[in-house]
């Protein structure tokens, strides 16, 4: 049972530490069993159901051990709740039932420290990594403990709580930005996402595959550019042909120029939808005149190493505002559903070449970084091929994510 008022459930909980019930009390004296007149209520019904295990052929009081009653000792020592010697806790279930009073002695402490009321934010600590955690409170349980909004079972008891942020306090937007964030990262199927989020897409959907217009047009840039533009100019006119790049045999689209904050633009990204979901592509555009790797030393050369840096940069920008990038631009969001921190990275540079072919720092790329590096010359040829939409060269070359074939 939940409810709204802290209070409240400060009340309930000072009654479960009180005496027994009338009803405890009228079944005690009928079994002649001596109750305290500070008795908590699970205490009392631990000894009744002691009573009648007999009769009732309850199970058989289960043993416990040192380790325990320490805990026992130590978490009643904190709340200052008296309890029996030793030898009177012979059982699990009595053992249970006054470490269910002394949790709520100490739920009763911080929810009159913290004071939490519904809209508040949380803040709690990670204990592994030592990173504040925040969370809008929905409710509370009449047990103490603190129900977040955004599903999932997020809960915590107000002990673990370092602080509550209220509506009206002047940080109270920044730490909503954060309850938003970290419940967009905790998300583990972004990929799922609803039909609204796919009509928002509608404008970048790809329904056409590559014709003869578009494979001359992109073949003669690549042949004169000098720098990467006239490629993003042509892609932008034709973006059919990096649709053809992914397998998206439920649906593609490619958005241009994506502008990550004030600092970043990403030169186009493809979502391809297969059976297992939306899957994103960052994607990122070099000059055809551009080497692979150095002549001297066959290592990455400084404009891929830049490339992989920009895609990089996007990824630690999705990280810290993925909410903003999922949400949809009516919103004040980039409306990019189901994106990742970690999605895939594609960069296309140069052209095929056997003194730079550039296997060693592709390979190490795509282990490390998820990051595929291909040629113009390679696009010419996804493109060119006839393979009809939603069969992508890319996973023909690298196996299909999550054995998800595209048909």
């Amino acid at each position: 049972m939940v409810e709204n008022d802290w209070r409240t459930v400060v009340a309930w909980l000072r009654q479960l530490c009180a005496g027994p019930t009338p009803e405890q009390r009228t079944v005690a004296k009928a079994l002649a069993v001596q109750l305290g007149a500070r008795t908590p209520v699970p205490v009392a019904a631990a000894l009744l159901r002691a009573q009648l295990r007999l009769p009732l052929s309850l199970p058989a009081p289960r043993p416990i051990g040192d380790a325990e009653l320490d805990y026992l000792q130590n978490l009643a020592g904190e709340v200052g709740l008296r309890i029996p010697g030793i030898d009177a806790i012979n059982d699990r279930d009595t053992l249970d039932a006054w470490i269910m009073v002394a949790r709520a002695r100490q739920s009763i402490a911080h929810l009159r420290r913290l004071k939490p009321e519904v809209g508040d934010v949380v803040v709690t600590v990670d204990r592994q990594t030592t990173a504040h955690r925040h969370r809008q409170l929905a409710s509370l349980s009449r047990t103490g403990r603190l129900n977040f909004r955004g599903g999932r079972g997020g809960r915590t008891w107000p002990q673990f709580v370092t602080r509550v942020v209220k509506p009206a306090s002047s940080e109270y937007p920044e730490v909503m930005r954060l309850v938003a964030e970290e419940l967009a990262a905790s998300d583990k199927h972004p990929e799922l996402v609803s039909d609204s989020d796919l009509r928002r897409l509608a404008p970048w959907k790809v329904e056409r595959t590559a014709g003869m217009a578009a494979r001359v047009t992109l073949r003669d840039a690549i042949m004169t550019a000098a720098e990467e533009r006239p490629l993003q100019v042509v892609l932008e006119r034709h973006p059919e042909m990096l649709a053809q790049v992914v397998s998206g045999n439920h649906g593609t689209w490619v958005r241009p120029q994506v502008q990550f904050g004030n600092h970043y633009m990403a030169d186009f990204l493809i979502a391809a939808r297969t059976s297992m979901g939306l899957r994103w592509t960052l994607v990122e555009l070099e000059s055809p005149t551009k080497r692979l790797t150095n002549a001297s030393n066959g290592k990455a050369s400084p404009t891929l190493r830049h490339a992989v840096d920009q895609i990089e940069d996007w990824r630690a920008w999705l990280t810290a505002n993925l909410a903003v990038a999922r949400s949809p631009r009516e919103e004040g969001g980039l409306g990019l559903p189901g994106i990742t921190a970690d999605a895939r990275g594609l960069i296309i540079i140069g052209r095929e070449s056997v003194e730079d072919s550039g296997r060693g720092p592709r390979e190490l790329l795509f282990t490390r970084n998820r990051i595929e590096v291909r040629t113009y010359d390679w696009l010419l040829k996804a493109v060119s091929e006839s393979h009809p939409l939603g069969w992508g060269l890319l996973e023909q070359e690298v196996g299909w994510d999550d054995e998800d074939e595209p048909f």
